[in-house]
């Protein structure tokens, strides 16, 4: 793909995706209403859509689309949903740790995790860490799951598509990042209307957000390129959503909300860090 249809392909996806995200917006009552989420979940359908519309046109660039399972998916699948359960659960920790709040679904001792709300499949109550970790591992897993379906419509473009084109282009660091600030952007209607940031919509939109997610495509790009598939991407995707987004908002703050969302842009920051380490280090590895 040239950089001419490149940036047409682009610019399309924004128009159509922005333009439903002013929907989200100004015909509903709030972005975070129940109303909106509607619109947003027809967002996250809309790269995908164009996407498909552009292959049926293009038949040269289908063999650039990275989607079929290995055998190694299932590995970087439960990877893909067990670093956003860590990213999750170390939050807790810095921030009760460095008294910014406390977690009101879990109290942990040295014997026994006492979990008191959520939606956790082996039921609520005190038990021991195994019990405890077998319970949030196959929630996490189930609701990973569930929510990477709305998640592959996004990832079969960032990840499934678009990554090997600019790794192509630009090579592995420069490809990743601008995946990464593309696909921040994408969300930039919403951000600047105070979806995930609604205490400082400026700066979560034009800093908190595209820095995590450079970081976090790092770990995105490991996943597909490990598996040569998008799959363990959207389930990871899938499982930031559900299982690190519940825990996470789930932490009774004593600070203001910047100290958390700060913590966890750190900690995403390291885990980014390490994949973009393993991604340089694999000479081997075939990026398209």
């Amino acid at each position: 793909m040239d950089n001419k249809k490149l940036l047409i392909y682009l610019v399309i996806i924004y128009l159509v995706s922005w333009t439903v995200q002013l929907f989200a917006i100004f015909g509903t009552s709030s972005i975070n209403s129940d109303e909106a989420e509607l619109f947003l979940l027809l967002t996250m359908l809309t790269p995908t859509v164009i996407t498909i519309i552009y292959l049926i046109k293009n038949k040269s660039l289908r063999s650039k689309v990275i989607w079929k399972p290995r055998i190694n998916v299932f590995t970087t699948i439960l990877l893909g949903v067990l670093i956003p359960t860590i990213i999750a659960f170390v939050s807790v920790m810095v921030c009760s740790t460095l008294g910014f709040g406390n977690s009101e679904w879990f109290k942990f001792t040295s014997e026994s995790v006492t979990i008191s709300g959520g939606p956790w499949l082996l039921g609520l109550g005190t038990n021991n860490w195994v019990h405890a970790i077998a319970n949030i591992t196959l929630t996490a897993l189930a609701f990973s799951l569930m929510s990477s379906i709305p998640a592959a419509a996004e990832e079969f473009t960032w990840r499934g598509f678009l990554q090997g084109i600019l790794i192509d282009k630009l090579g592995i660091t420069k490809g990743v990042v601008v995946l990464g600030l593309i696909w921040s952007f994408w969300h930039l209607p919403a951000l600047l209307a105070g979806y995930n940031h609604p205490d400082y919509p400026i700066w979560g939109s034009f800093l908190l957000q595209p820095i995590q997610e450079i970081a976090i495509s790092f770990f995105l790009a490991w996943l597909t390129l490990t598996s040569k598939s998008f799959i363990p991407a959207a389930i990871a995707h899938g499982a930031g959503n559900s299982i690190q987004e519940g825990v996470i908002s789930n932490i009774k703050l004593q600070s203001p909300i910047i100290y958390k969302d700060i913590s966890v842009l750190l900690i995403t920051i390291i885990v980014g860090l390490i994949f973009w380490f393993l991604l340089t280090k694999r000479k081997q590895m075939t990026y398209a």
